[in-house]
């Protein structure tokens, strides 16, 4: 039990640490390890835990949605293709849309490139491992 603990505390401390570049980029990574596990789920005919791999990463989507500053026209901008994103996924979801969630697949990881690329350039000691 102590040892269980002690994981728990340090992955709670790691990311804590975190920058908010690094928790989204964390949360597109986990978005798209969603996606990959929904579309080799529905590949397998395991339809119900597909469709929970695919609603975790729309929960995932709505979450980076509800943490944008509107203030920013990025902000708008951002709102609009992860609103695009949440309503395909639910759409290839109940479909069960192989080749639609491979297209949104693409487009997570993108982002995801994106923002950790923009992490890289805003905090440049810890991407240089300072």
């Amino acid at each position: 039990m102590q040892y269980a603990n002690a994981y728990q505390e340090s992955k709670r401390y790691a990311i804590e640490s975190l920058s908010k570049g690094e928790v989204v980029v964390k949360l597109f990574e986990e978005a798209e390890k969603q996606v990959k596990m929904g579309i080799i789920l529905i590949e397998k005919d395991s339809f119900a835990k597909a469709y929970n791999c695919i609603a975790k990463a729309q929960k995932i989507i709505t979450s980076l949605n509800l943490s944008l500053d509107m203030q920013y026209p990025i902000s708008i901008e951002l709102n609009q293709m992860y609103s695009f994103i949440f309503e395909k996924l639910g759409e290839a979801n109940s479909s069960r849309d192989i080749q639609l969630l491979r297209s949104l697949l693409t487009l997570i990881v993108d982002l995801k490139d994106s923002f950790k690329e923009a992490e890289k350039i805003s905090n440049p000691s810890k991407s240089r491992g300072l």
